[in-house]
């Protein structure tokens, strides 16, 4: 439900800045924002397990790694992969808040 709502979200942000294409560049970095939203799932899917520290770590470093592509090769700027990864994280957040309730 998260990434569904995620990609959702990001497409009509590109849609309304006029930057970029739904699939290409532009503001938010939707490839950030999957990746933040793919490590906060598995963090928080992972509550109570002895492993969650490093499961979540790896993750977290690999939705960095991302992030840092995205910049490397010139299709967004940090600003767009900074809120693209804040939106991912944020939206399943709460998702998964709502849903525990």
């Amino acid at each position: 439900v998260a990434l569904v709502l995620i990609v959702v979200l990001v497409i009509s942000m590109k849609a309304m800045s006029g930057r970029g294409t739904p699939l290409r560049g532009g503001w938010p970095s939707g490839h950030a924002a999957v990746a933040f939203a793919g490590w906060m799932a598995v963090t928080l899917t992972l509550d109570g397990s002895q492993h969650r520290f490093l499961v979540s770590s790896l993750a977290f470093i690999m939705a960095l790694l991302v992030a840092q592509t995205r910049v490397e090769a010139g299709v967004h700027s940090t600003l767009e992969v900074v809120t693209g990864g804040t939106l991912g994280a944020i939206v399943t957040l709460v998702i998964f808040q709502v849903f525990s309730a």
